[in-house]
């Protein structure tokens, strides 16, 4: 059994060679083929590490999206009630073309 400075050490390498390949723009299997490493090993050494507590304490990117908010219409507007059961609801004109959609595909 490796000692623990061993597994360390080869916990690291495997680190900097999944930087590597992130950095490379290559898929996993090229990148394995070019540094001739094994490409099971890569991908067991990628999934180990990505579970390990550095591996998530790391922060994720995030993009801001833009929202539009579009209050709702005033009262509750029309509803229409279906033989089969169905109720749609809350119909105004600014969604008939959505209810005219939603009725088409149930009849």
């Amino acid at each position: 059994m490796p000692s623990k400075s061993a597994t360390q050490a080869l916990s690291h390498q495997w680190r900097q060679h999944i930087e590597d390949w992130r950095n490379s723009g290559l898929t996993q299997q090229a990148f394995c083929r070019d540094r001739n490493l094994s490409y099971h090993k890569f991908h067991y050494w990628r999934k180990k590490l990505a579970d390990t507590p550095v591996a998530k304490k790391r922060p994720r990117s995030s993009a801001l999206v833009p929202v539009t908010y579009q209050a709702p219409s005033p009262g509750n507007g029309l509803s229409v009630h279906l033989p089969s059961g169905i109720s749609l609801r809350g119909i105004a004109s600014d969604n008939l073309a959505l209810v005219k959609q939603l009725l088409a595909s149930l009849s």
